[in-house]
């Protein structure tokens, strides 16, 4: 083979790696950060280029003569990324959603803090469960399965076959969604469970003993009941997260298959 043929087609590969890998970098949990400077996002995605331009020679093609052709790839390769990056965020945005709904149900929904995995603030508790997600999401290396879904997407969706087809990117995006809804339900129903009773027990207090200033009695206790509360069910929360990271990445796969050209 012709040295500088082999060259070209080397570099191409990589190129093409790069862009997809930099699409991800854009919208992937922990790597997508706004928190995460833009030289360090560079740097992992030229390293984990690198990496997986091995796996990925053979896969790619050649590279087109027509520079607009050529811009054209790029910009797929980049758009694959993001979607995949989009989809595994979605189960962190289920997440937030969940502390969310108990801030608002504990009384600490007036409280917002910075949020370093988002461009909006976050509630005391949404963040909680934010940062819980991030342990279990890096204990259990699922960050390996996203590198590895990126891999395994140049078989599934060859270079310059993205086809963005509303009638099947529809029922995809459709069970995701509820798909998170649940998530997000599952999360937040021990305690909002808890903190219905402790609001209907606070509701007959005040008809039975309407001189109780209800108010600031009510506030502390539905504090206490609603942290014992995500204190006890904490292990339950984290073993949800456990099982849905697979899930996430059974719905990159589902993606990878919606977006190839049949």
């Amino acid at each position: 083979m012709d040295p500088i043929w082999a060259s070209t087609q080397l570099f191409w590969t990589f190129l093409v790696v790069l862009f997809r890998i930099g699409g991800l970098m854009v919208t992937a949990p922990v790597f997508g950060s706004p928190s995460v400077p833009v030289p360090v996002k560079l740097g992992f995605s030229t390293a984990f280029a690198l990496a997986l331009t091995p796996t990925a020679l053979g896969k790619v093609g050649t590279p087109p003569e027509d520079w607009l052709l050529l811009v054209g790839i790029l910009l797929g390769e980049t758009l694959v990324g993001m979607l995949i990056g989009y989809l595994v965020s979605l189960f962190f945005s289920a997440v937030q959603m969940a502390g969310a709904f108990l801030d608002m149900q504990v009384g600490y929904g007036i409280y917002q803090l910075m949020n370093p995995f988002a461009p909006a603030p976050a509630s005391l508790l949404a963040q909680f469960h934010i940062l819980l997600l991030m342990v279990v999401y890096l204990q259990v290396n699922a960050h390996h399965w996203l590198l590895a879904a990126l891999a395994e997407s140049f078989q599934a969706v060859p270079v310059g076959g993205v086809a963005l087809d509303a009638a099947r990117l529809q029922p995809l995006l459709s069970d995701v969604i509820a798909q998170i809804f649940l998530l997000a339900l599952r999360i937040a129903a021990p305690a909002t469970a808890v903190l219905i009773v402790v609001d209907a027990a606070l509701a007959i207090v005040s008809r039975a003993v309407p001189q109780m200033p209800v108010f600031f009695v009510g506030a502390p206790a539905k504090i206490a009941m609603g942290l014992i509360t995500l204190a006890i069910v904490l292990p339950l929360v984290a073993n949800v997260f456990v099982n849905t990271l697979p899930l996430a990445a059974q719905e990159v796969l589902n993606l990878l298959r919606a977006l190839t050209k049949p």
